[in-house]
């Protein structure tokens, strides 16, 4: 008998990267919560696991950073993404009120992107390694409230005082798959992504690679710089690009693009955002 497929995600339960890993798999595939991103890929990296699904960027506040260290660091391949819409809640025990409230506790994440609110009603913040652990806090104290989503509010049996508190109505984090293996079919709306570092005391080598893109008519949806780890003023370049990485025009550019760089690392070629409910 042939067991389910393992996949891991940054728990614990009740967090949007569970709903996301629900839109993203099968019914009958295992998912497994992990404290931390790091512990997903050192397990997927030695087959412990299958698959991933791991944040990687957020509209309101940007990259992921450890995401985009362990992208560079593991040798994996993404085979998919998703858009996920982040509504945020203020949850609380039943019948309690603003005025009870002395804190507001979260994961760091959840509270920057609630921070508008937050100075709104003038309470004290508190934040916690997940929301789904402030949510348990919360069940606790009565005082407390917790920015978390409606699979907290069910979950751990608490009210939503308020709702959408975010700073901003399109706040949106986009995940996705990680795994050992890569998707080589064209679908014809794919991405690209890969990683690049520049040759350190070469002007303009930065132009000369965007140049390539340009020329090409190849649309970047996204290039963003990171810390290499080596020192000063080095760094790696994190670029997404429209097209599979087996279309001509792409694999003539990226061959094009190996020889101008000192490092070069592809991410995969996957199918284009898949939208979350």
């Amino acid at each position: 008998m042939m067991s389910n497929k393992q996949v891991g995600y940054l728990g614990p339960e009740g967090t949007f990267s569970q709903k996301a890993t629900l839109i993203l798999e099968n019914e009958d595939t295992e998912i497994i919560p992990y404290p931390n991103i790091l512990n997903i890929f050192e397990d997927l990296s030695s087959n412990v696991i299958d698959e991933a699904v791991v944040p990687i960027e957020n509209s309101t506040e940007g990259s992921v950073g450890i995401t985009l260290d362990a992208l560079s660091h593991f040798d994996l391949k993404i085979l998919k993404e998703l858009e996920l819409p982040i509504q945020h809640d203020l949850l609380v025990q039943k019948g309690v009120t603003i005025d009870d409230l002395n804190v507001i506790c979260s994961h760091p994440q959840a509270i920057a992107q609630c921070r508008h609110y937050i100075n709104s009603i003038n309470k004290p913040i508190h934040t916690m390694e997940s929301t789904a652990n402030a949510a348990r806090y919360v069940t606790e104290i009565s005082t407390a409230a917790v920015i978390g989503n409606s699979i907290l509010s069910k979950k751990y049996n608490l009210e939503i005082l308020d709702e959408s508190i975010q700073d901003y109505d399109n706040n949106v984090t986009r995940f996705v798959i990680v795994s050992n293996n890569d998707q080589e079919e064209i679908t014809g709306h794919d991405k690209t992504s890969i990683i690049i570092s520049l040759y350190g005391d070469k002007p303009g080598g930065l132009y000369e690679i965007l140049y390539e893109f340009a020329k090409n008519n190849i649309n970047l949806t996204r290039i963003e710089s990171r810390p290499s780890k080596q020192g000063m003023g080095r760094y790696l370049f994190f670029i997404d690009m429209e097209g599979h990485r087996n279309d001509l025009i792409i694999q003539d550019t990226l061959e094009t693009i190996q020889k101008k760089v000192a490092m070069y690392k592809l991410l995969g070629s996957y199918e284009m955002t898949v939208e979350g409910e």
